[in-house]
């Protein structure tokens, strides 16, 4: 059993693509962005660990799936899940997992439901009634809308506005973010620090996450490695520098390489070249820059948390060297060396 399996699965027949994810290497952001805020909310351990444990198992059980309705190839460098396993062991696995999280949660709203009768009771350390369930049923719904939304987009070859894009970003990646914090503020009490409900800080997270993730798969030779070569063009997604350059000159060639899904490299870095030209790749880093300075500013607004400040410098590290590249060098230079 690989190590970053989580303990509650059991069937290892049926979990085997799943298995086979959580032990392919990860950065394990959502964990610490759950031990970060948790600074704020002073959580007991043993309830941190169980909510890591949900976030992680629907995050990667989400990731088989996505590869599936994607159509991808590589995930974090490796061969993605239903090329080794099948589509359908794989679907069947990732609803599986689901559904596994879905009882961990039920079992956080008992644990809820015996502090608020302590409390009832009179004794110490009783808490008011949790509803995770719904917080569950909310984000999740949340996030397949915001998925289903991306993917008719992609079939249908309709462009979101910006606006709508971001929109969708909040359901589909904000789902989570959302799901991990609201899990956490359900077991909220009086020693807890931070001067909300942390809605928007988490919000402004997705969006930065989501950005910068569009920019790095079109713009990074490092990310290229990991995930293939312009992969969102290859899979026709419209991610948030393609929708700004199809605003642009250009735009008609990118459309049309979209469209087409190609892996022809040559194609893939003329398109490439061309939203470079148009400065889409620029735009994006001014938004992410953007992105950064607000959640920095949030942070400040709930009481200020250096750790969590420096979880995003070090994620903005990459997005800065893509900036620096992008930036500088002509373009015909830039064509030339992908």
């Amino acid at each position: 059993m690989s190590r970053n399996l989580d303990p509650h699965t059991e069937h290892s027949d049926i979990t085997k693509p799943y298995t086979y994810i959580c032990g392919l290497p990860a950065k394990n952001v959502r964990d610490i962005l759950i031990d970060s805020f948790n600074v704020w909310l002073s959580l007991p351990p043993n309830l941190i660990t169980k909510i890591k444990c949900i976030i992680r198992m629907l995050h990667n059980a989400s990731l088989i799936i996505d590869d599936i309705e994607d159509g991808s190839k590589l995930r974090r460098g490796s061969p993605v899940a239903h090329s080794l396993f099948g589509v359908a062991s794989t679907i069947n696995a990732g609803n599986y997992i689901y559904f596994q999280a879905l009882e961990l949660t039920l079992a956080l709203d008992k644990e809820g439901a015996a502090a608020s009768g302590a409390a009832a009771s009179g004794a110490e350390g009783g808490s008011k009634p949790t509803n995770c369930i719904g917080v569950f049923t909310s984000e999740l719904l949340n996030l397949h809308r915001g998925q289903g939304q991306d993917i008719v987009w992609r079939d249908e070859n309709t462009c979101p506005s910006l606006e709508q894009y971001e929109a969708m970003v909040l359901d589909k990646t904000g789902g989570l973010f959302r799901l991990a914090v609201g899990l956490m503020v359900q077991f909220r009490h009086e020693g807890s620090k931070g001067k909300g409900e942390f809605g928007k800080l988490v919000e402004l997270l997705a969006l930065y996450f989501q950005i910068r993730d569009d920019l790095i798969n079109l713009a990074s030779e490092d990310y290229f490695k990991e995930k293939g070569y312009c992969e969102d063009l290859v899979e026709g997604k419209y991610s948030y520098p393609i929708i700004h350059c199809l605003d642009t000159p250009s735009g008609d060639i990118v459309r049309n390489v979209l469209k087409r899904c190609t892996e022809d490299r040559d194609v893939l870095s003329y398109a490439r070249s061309m939203m470079l030209k148009e400065g889409s790749f620029r735009f994006t880093y001014a938004r992410c820059e953007e992105l950064k300075q607000s959640i920095v500013a949030e942070i400040d607004v709930q009481g200020g948390h250096e750790g969590l400040k420096g979880l995003v410098e070090l994620l903005h590290k990459q997005v800065r060297k893509v900036g620096e590249e992008v930036s500088d060098k002509p373009v015909l230079e830039r064509i030339d060396s992908t």
